[in-house]
């Protein structure tokens, strides 16, 4: 039996990463550390080193998906330990209920072979890191969760319902016997025909329906057989006004501190990360770091109460900062005080749930909070 579990991994001397396939240790080129954990008593002497791209070992994707991490509710670090811009300066995190912002950087979903499974899906988001400084905000006064799901009304004549019908039972035998419905369907069949002839008729303008037919001569239309249809969820979205009044020196360069914070965190980055100049795709590497600009940051934003989640108001998963909005000046007045600080600063926010929101997602019972 072998001391090392899929997924554990070294840095060896050279400096580079080494992961355990299941059966030989191979370079792990993946960016970031293995999803295993770190031996303590690297493999020593001789050993097979395959230089290559990450190509998962039989079975990798099950072990991957065990290992997925399951989506919690909650910041990821404590709002009073964790260097944060605050407005106001006197906020109380103990006592009050306040929005914590984290920042961190964009995980690509993809990154591995993808898995099964609800927290498979919800890695990477699950695995958000935060880095960099966090703000807290007040509770904005506009403040609800709105879910959005496509449904469609489709409509569907008797040959079509049945054949659909047919198929989902997977018996196409019914379809013929519907088509040999005489009142159903041969003289809708005929219409059809009489239709394609009167518009190719000059004058008829081309435009004459199976219904304009069928209407006009004898009182009656196929019936549509309407059905209403679930074609699919859509990715939540939400945004916040603040609008922020300095009180004091301290408080007004805090706040020019947030603006700054949100738009550097929703802009990209221009070249690789830390400084590249290659970047490897498989066996490949890819030069010319102008070729190339990161992904801007993610948002894992909490509504707090205290140093809890809020238990009655809908969290959300990490988000993508998709607008950011800046009025300097809120009251239809351009005013600051002596040193150019603005009186006061409306600060809006817009953000894109970075995964879908699913029932399993959904917790009915009070207490801890809910996406």
């Amino acid at each position: 039996m072998s001391l090392y579990k899929y997924g554990d991994y070294y840095i060896g001397r050279d400096g580079k990463t080494y992961y355990y396939n299941g059966t030989k240790w191979e370079e792990w080129l993946l960016g970031g550390l293995p999803f295993g954990g770190q031996v303590s008593i690297p493999p020593s002497g001789a050993r097979a080193i395959a230089v290559q791209a990450y190509v998962p070992a039989a079975g990798a994707t099950k072990q991957q998906t065990a290992a997925a991490t399951a989506l919690t509710i909650g910041p990821t670090s404590e709002p009073g330990k964790r260097p944060a811009f605050r407005y106001p300066d006197d906020v109380k995190e103990l006592d009050s209920d306040y929005i914590f912002f984290e920042f961190g950087k964009y995980n690509p979903p993809f990154a591995e072979e993808a898995g099964t499974g609800l927290n498979q899906y919800n890695n990477s988001a699950a695995t958000f890191k935060v880095q960099g400084i966090s703000v807290i905000l007040p509770m904005p006064q506009d403040l609800g969760s709105e879910m959005r799901h496509d449904w469609e009304g489709k409509s569907f004549t008797r040959v079509g319902a049945s054949a659909i019908a047919a198929l989902g039972a997977g018996n196409i035998g019914k379809v013929g016997n519907t088509l040999k419905d005489f009142g159903g369907n041969i003289e809708a069949l005929k219409t059809a025909l009489i239709t394609v002839g009167l518009n190719n008729v000059p004058g008829v303008g081309g435009n004459i329906s199976m219904n304009d037919i069928s209407g006009s001569t004898k009182g009656i239309i196929l019936n549509p057989n309407a059905e209403v249809l679930y074609s699919n969820p859509n990715l939540r979205e939400i945004g916040f006004t603040f609008k922020m009044v300095p009180h004091t020196d301290k408080e007004a360069k805090t706040i020019y501190s947030i603006v700054h914070r949100f738009r550097s965190a929703a802009s990209p980055k221009y070249g690789l990360p830390n400084g590249g100049d290659t970047v490897k795709f498989g066996d490949k590497d890819f030069s010319g770091s102008d070729n190339f600009i990161q992904v801007p940051e993610l948002c894992k934003f909490t509504f707090m109460k205290g140093q809890n989640p809020h238990p009655w108001i809908t969290q959300y998963k990490p988000c993508a900062i998709t607008r950011v909005q800046v009025n300097y000046t809120p009251d239809g007045t351009y005013a600051t005080y002596e040193d150019g600080a603005p009186i006061a600063v409306e600060l809006q926010v817009g953000f894109m749930e970075t995964k879908l929101l699913y029932s399993e997602d959904i917790k009915n019972k009070f207490g801890g909070g809910t996406f």
